[in-house]
């Protein structure tokens, strides 16, 4: 690919990468990029266009993408003799699917201290990206393209460069549009708009991207994929042509711009290929979910409030009996809650850990399990460590419901997706959770808090997914199947927010694992006169 590069005229060269695996074991894994620079005769570099593909050996679980390469290297022979570019194109090969794409962007923004992700110099470079294609085209019998929008973190391209891809792919026969179908189904209708709305909001939630143009996103570059879909029971008719048509037009189009992306909007859901919710819309539900935590927060401050009123007028040998809230106390559980968070999110990476469980033959998806299920056990016996009384409780109550509504609302901004779907499972249960003297009720609410947990909640999740994907399977052949699915999950989570920098990992152990800890500390509390009988029965 280097020698075609250099054949048809492009600056072309190698940049080289290691990436040393975070875990257990000292593994390290190579690879090697293949880019070619297509240098603008009008202009000198200031900005540019990236063109990619990634390599899939022959043994690469994932589709071969072999025709994006031969796509490409036809769009950069036909586009040397062109004398009309105002900015450069860069022609990328990547290895090793995302990681050799997080590299080479590393490189190129001169962004090296990641000790796991090791890059080389680039020696060739060209002006700013201004925006960039990722192919990934199987055959070109096609008979549609599907354009991946969702990048890393949830985040979104600009709706503008989704347009222009879709009209001018539509321009030229091919059925173009956001998820695509693989096999045939009735168009239009609300039914399909709303599970491809859903589906997206899925697949933002993740925060994985689902190309390698979700790696640009972080750096302020708009970037698609075009994933070719080609049905077995249909017989296209087209050919090489319209895709180099649709690839000129693409980059003419990207060639002009005076300015960068940032007229249309980057936060929505796309509802079918011509309509779309904006920010606007659907960003107030989610504020009214959080909103009433606040409100109920409120609501007990003001509660609080009133009981002191009353405890005041009463008699002073009444009143002394009324314990203040003890903001002591209640401080140290929020200083445990929160250490422990931390260590949830350090313990997976230290070396000294994963080098003990290494030696003694675990795996690294077993080591990262049972460190945080050891934790976790623990948690549950915090409580008999932690004595409250009933307003220190109501203060405890109230921080949880804060906390909780503030942590829905900045995920929420963030990725809207994931920030929905979490007050979707959690707002109901906190805003029915109260102290109450009903045992039933109150171990209820306790088993609705250890579901709560968040490795709990991950496998419900994988569960519910394996369940729907293998329906064919037997119940007890998908918990283990989703048993094992969660545990790789964590382990790609955790890998992620290293090289990549997905916060995911890092968000549910720094924020949510330690509201979950408040909130069983909550969950867990009993009266005093629930506690005195209880030790009157144990002694009689």
């Amino acid at each position: 690919m280097l020698a075609r590069m250099k054949q048809i005229g492009l600056d072309a060269s190698v940049h080289n990468f290691t990436l040393n695996y975070p875990f257990g074991g000292g593994k390290v894994f190579t690879g090697q990029n293949v880019y070619g620079i297509l240098r603008a005769p009008r202009i000198g570099s200031t900005e540019s266009i990236v063109i990619s593909c990634p390599y899939r050996s022959l043994t690469s679980i994932h589709p071969q993408v072999s025709h994006s390469v031969s796509l490409m290297l036809a769009f950069a022979d036909y586009a040397r003799r062109q004398k009309y570019w105002a900015k450069d194109i860069i022609f990328l090969i990547t290895d090793q699917e995302q990681l050799g794409m997080q590299a080479w962007l590393n490189a190129y923004y001169g962004n090296n201290d990641n000790p796991a992700l090791l890059t080389s110099d680039l020696h060739l470079r060209a002006g700013a990206i201004q925006a960039a294609l990722n192919l990934e085209i199987q055959s070109f019998d096609l008979d549609s393209i599907n354009i991946k929008l969702e990048g890393l973190n949830g985040q979104l391209p600009n709706l503008d460069l989704f347009n222009l891809v879709q009209k001018l792919t539509n321009k030229e026969g091919i059925p173009c549009g956001y998820k695509q179908p693989k096999v045939k189904r009735p168009k239009g209708g609300h039914v399909n708009n709303l599970w491809q709305m859903l589906t997206m909001v899925l697949s933002q939630s993740t925060g994985v991207p689902t190309g390698n143009h979700g790696l640009f996103h972080r750096f302020g570059i708009e970037a698609v994929t075009l994933e070719g879909i080609t049905r077995a029971d249909t017989k296209s008719t087209h050919s090489l042509l319209p895709m180099l048509k649709i690839l000129e037009g693409i980059s003419r189009s990207l060639n002009n711009l005076l300015e960068r992306f940032h007229q249309s909007f980057f936060f929505y859901l796309i509802v079918a290929n011509d309509r779309f919710v904006s920010i606007g819309d659907y960003m107030p539900c989610l504020g009214l979910m959080a909103g009433s935590l606040l409100i109920k927060s409120f609501i007990l401050w003001l509660s609080l409030h009133q009981e002191h009123d009353s405890t005041d007028k009463e008699p002073p040998q009444e009143a002394s009996e009324a314990s203040s809230p003890n903001l002591v106390r209640i401080g140290l559980l929020l200083i445990l809650a929160h250490a422990t968070g931390f260590l949830v999110n350090y313990l997976p990476f230290y070396a000294g850990i994963n080098e003990f469980f290494y030696q003694h033959g675990l795996s690294t998806e077993l080591t990262l399990t049972t460190l945080l299920s050891i934790v976790s056990v623990l948690v549950i016996f915090s409580p008999i460590f932690f004595h409250f009384h009933q307003d220190d409780i109501k203060i405890l109550h109230i921080w949880i419901l804060l906390e909780l509504a503030t942590a829905l609302i900045v995920v929420g901004m963030l990725n809207f997706s994931l920030g929905l779907l979490m007050a979707f499972v959690i707002v109901p249960v906190m805003i029915n959770v109260e102290i109450r003297n009903n045992g039933l009720i109150n171990f209820v609410q306790q088993l609705c808090g250890i579901l709560l947990q968040p490795l709990i909640v991950a496998y419900f999740v994988v569960f519910t997914l394996t369940w729907i994907t293998f329906d064919e399977l037997s119940l007890k052949s998908v918990c283990t199947k989703a048993l094992s699915a969660t545990m790789n999950a964590l382990v790609y989570s955790a890998v992620d927010s290293v090289i990549y920098g997905n916060w995911m990992f890092n968000m549910i152990g720094l924020v949510f694992f330690p509201i979950w800890i408040l909130l069983w500390n909550f969950l867990s509390w009993r009266p005093t006169e629930q506690r005195s009988s209880i030790k009157k029965s144990k002694t009689s």
